[in-house]
């Protein structure tokens, strides 16, 4: 039997719009921001929050979305492209949804209030004797990164002044093929949220090859779903749907049954 919704501890955005009018009136009309019943959800591939569509791994964001839409009868259709492809399809209204996005970094689109987690920025090497130590560490070193992809400002200054120093992937699975450029030893470093890289070096049986190298602490970011600007009303709805499923997976124990599968926890402690 199943569950039913535990209440968010926020309001509605707007009580016209409000999700709770909006499944009031459902069962007489349809509601026009859902009229589709489908969301399209899409991101390059960036494990653990996103990974394969179809398979048995597609990622702990995906099966989120999938779990609170499929509460509401809304169907998921979720496609693995290129990061840049993905921005462009979402913020063109192509797309509903975006994974894995900080607001700062596009602040046209429209989030929810609730995080899809926390990203720290590491740096990693195939040599264990180095270490990051701030933006002066990474001189002498040829360091990896993938075009389209948000870095923080001052790395992006460095490339701009010392394009030497860098080598940019763009495309599909270009983070795996990173990966693989840094263990052979044709990139010195790479940047990339902790998470990310211990799954993507647990799948490649990278263990004692690739190796963590500190950490920027002032450039961790909150992640979030990230919704088209091209519908201001619908891509509300849809946050709101987001928030108080998010709510509910939190507090009935399916969200930590997700994380697990991925071996990963909450970022968010309960009280």
């Amino acid at each position: 039997m199943p569950f039913m919704d535990a209440q968010p501890p926020f309001p509605a955005r707007n009580p016209v719009r409000s999700l709770v009018w909006c499944l009031l009136v459902l069962a007489f009309t349809v509601c026009p921001a859902l009229a589709q019943e489908r969301v399209v959800v899409v991101s390059d591939g960036w494990m653990p929050y996103n990974g394969t569509p179809g398979s048995d791994r597609e990622g702990y964001a995906v099966e989120v979305l999938r779990a609170v839409f499929k509460r509401r009868g809304v169907a998921v259709e979720y496609r693995q492209v290129p990061w840049k492809r993905a921005v462009r399809d979402v913020r063109s209204g192509r797309a509903d949804i975006l994974i894995g996005v900080n607001p700062d970094e596009l602040p046209d689109f429209v989030y929810p209030r609730t995080s899809l987690g926390r990203s720290e920025l590491c740096f990693f090497t195939a040599d264990g004797d180095w270490q990051f130590s701030g933006p002066e560490s990474l001189v002498g070193r040829v360091t990896g990164y993938v075009q389209g992809h948000n870095y923080p400002q001052w790395f992006s200054d460095a490339i701009k002044l010392h394009p030497e120093r860098f080598h940019a992937l763009h495309g599909q699975d270009a983070f795996v093929r990173m990966l693989a450029m840094l263990a052979e030893g044709r990139v010195q470093a790479i940047p990339g949220s902790r998470a990310v890289v211990d799954y993507y070096v647990d799948q490649a049986d990278l263990g004692g090859r690739i190796f963590l190298a500190g950490c920027s602490e002032a450039d961790a970011r909150e992640l979030f779903f990230g919704l088209s600007p091209a519908n201001m009303a619908r891509s509300r709805l849809l946050a709101d749907i987001l928030d108080q499923g998010l709510y509910t997976l939190r507090n009935t124990g399916q969200l930590n049954h997700l994380l697990i599968k991925y071996g990963l926890k909450d970022w968010i402690e309960l009280h």
